[in-house]
């Protein structure tokens, strides 16, 4: 029987809860100065940095591309630094966010991962990849915050995992719920294992 069951969907790299506080402890520095209320905070729980929006998915469909991307994934663990924060895009502003820079191992993991979708037929937004952490939405078009942006950051987080969510619209806001992990310090173990095994 053919499951017609769609889910909203994203990947993404979740980040370390260490910089995720760091990353809230200003965020919060940054919403007491919010006075007009213009921006809509993310708890730091939800933060990460989005490699694909899927939008509304079958569910078979995605458990296809999971099989497919945990066959094909082979990026082991790496570091990125969060270079500055800053409203994003630069024109016409729709959050607040820690900008990523761009390394190999981000790079190689994004490829990676739209290598597999497009393998798999999947639909998704293909704008142009710029890493980053939303820390904030802005509530409506027109909205700007008038706090403080500190400009600069020297934050690095550790990527180990591959993470597809599943994105729960409330009245709230959305919430995320894992429904896949692709684990990629296993890469590393793997590796290391090998390598005793030939000594």
């Amino acid at each position: 029987m053919v499951n017609l069951m769609t889910i909203r969907s994203f990947i993404a790299l979740p980040i370390q809860k260490e910089t995720a506080d760091e990353l809230g402890d200003v965020a919060a520095k940054m919403s007491y100065q919010d006075k007009s209320n213009a921006v809509n905070w993310v708890g730091q729980e939800n933060y990460h940095i989005t490699l694909a929006f899927l939008g509304e998915q079958n569910i078979n469909d995605l458990d296809s591309f999971a099989e497919r991307l945990d066959e094909h994934l082979t990026q082991h663990g790496f570091l990125v630094n969060l270079s500055h924060l800053s409203p994003f895009p630069e024109i016409k502003p729709k959050i607040l966010a820690a900008m990523v820079e761009k390394n190999e191992g981000i790079q190689s993991v994004h490829k990676q991962v739209v290598s597999s979708l497009n393998a798999s037929g999947l639909l998704f937004d293909k704008r142009k990849f710029i890493p980053h952490i939303t820390l904030g939405r802005y509530r409506q078009a027109r909205s700007h915050y008038t706090g403080t942006v500190p400009m600069n950051c020297s934050y690095e987080t550790f990527i180990d995992e591959v993470v597809l969510y599943q994105s729960n619209l409330t009245r709230l806001g959305a919430e995320y719920e894992p429904i896949y992990r692709f684990p990629l310090d296993q890469f590393c173990d793997d590796f290391a294992n090998n390598a005793s095994a030939e000594h």
